[in-house]
């Protein structure tokens, strides 16, 4: 895990040299939004589960050039996990897997149109990796007359990886400061428990943003 982490620190770090020689500056914010999100087999987008819906929050800093790319590294909280059922004698047992990760993604945003343009908004793309560590788990199975807890952090694996695509609307305010709106599309490639070595965190986040 420490390599792993001292490799997205030293990446971070070259891109944004390679970017010194541009006019830039740094910007931050916060944002916050909804996770709708499944746990698929690699290779698939769905498996055979509900959609379990969490929530998102967190803080992002970027590095933010003249032309119409930019730099954006973030810390989020998110709520993952899955929803599934099955069936017992004469009930429907349902299970609740509830996973919290800390993510940190790095991603490189494109706006086709330059900010400084004379317009009040502007669209965006953005793509990268992200990682992510677990901080908790929880989960309870439901057989209609009983709602009991499960232990699932043995199996939990510690660590989370994938890559992220998406894009948005940034609305510009005074000076610098603007709202935004995004839509993204998480794609684990890591296992993120340890019974099934495929199984995959995938969904999409929806978020509500403002730059300071």
């Amino acid at each position: 895990m420490k390599r792993t982490i001292s490799k997205m620190a030293i990446l971070s770090a070259i891109t944004i040299f390679a970017c010194g020689t541009l006019h830039a500056q740094f910007r931050y914010g916060v944002h916050a939004g909804l996770n709708m999100v499944t746990q698929a087999e690699n290779g698939a987008l769905w498996d055979n589960c509900d959609v379990y819906h969490g929530y998102n929050l967190g803080g992002f800093l970027e590095y933010k050039t003249k032309s119409i790319f930019s730099i954006q590294t973030e810390l989020n909280y998110q709520k993952k996990g899955s929803k599934s059922e099955d069936y017992s004698g004469n009930h429907t047992v349902t299970y609740k897997n509830e996973l919290n990760y800390l993510t940190v993604p790095l991603l490189c945003r494109v706006s086709p149109v330059n900010a400084e343009a004379d317009r009040n908004y502007n669209l965006s793309f953005l793509a990268g990796p992200y990682i992510s560590f677990l901080t908790s788990t929880h989960s309870r199975m439901n057989n209609g007359s009983e709602d009991l807890p499960v232990d699932i952090s043995k199996n939990a694996e510690d660590l989370d990886a994938g890559a992220v695509f998406g894009g948005g609307v940034i609305y510009k305010l005074s000076g610098n400061k603007a709202l935004t709106a995004e839509i993204r599309y998480e794609m684990g490639m890591r296992s993120i428990v340890s019974d099934k070595p495929d199984l995959r965190n995938k969904g999409l986040g929806f978020t509500l943003g403002y730059i300071f």
